[in-house]
């Protein structure tokens, strides 16, 4: 679902985060990327005009440091975390977000570059139109 990926990556922009993107950039486009990645929807229920689930996204941030990726995968938790409602859901997208819920970020790799990857998974509970 487009609609969540760029709700959650709205919510960084609007937290101030640089460099967001759906994708996994090369380090010539951006050095130091957050990246946004859709992981799975789980349908809970469904009633007239509407199904409700569980949407998961993963959260990559990628510094050249390790110390700086975490404190970024944090920071970027955190915005993610204590969004306001406003910057939930956008007009005419058809999914309604409804709650959010995080997991605490981890270490997760070295990339091919060298660069230290944190990363963290924010649980979206969605209506979407049907």
């Amino acid at each position: 679902m487009r609609a969540v990926t760029d709700a959650v990556a709205g919510m960084l922009r609007a937290a101030g985060v640089a460099g967001v993107f759906d994708f996994a950039p090369s380090a010539m486009l951006c050095a130091e990327p957050a990246v946004v990645r859709w992981s799975g929807f789980s349908r809970e229920s469904r009633q007239d005009g509407e199904e409700r689930g569980t949407a998961s996204v993963e959260m990559l941030v990628v510094r050249e440091k390790d110390a700086e990726a975490r404190d970024a995968a944090f920071a970027c938790e955190a915005a993610v975390r204590s969004s306001g409602r406003s910057e939930w859901n956008a007009e005419g997208s058809g999914v309604r977000i409804l709650g959010i819920d995080t997991d605490a970020p981890t270490f997760r790799e070295r990339d091919s570059s060298g660069r230290s990857v944190w990363a963290f998974t924010a649980r979206l509970t969605v209506a979407r139109e049907i």
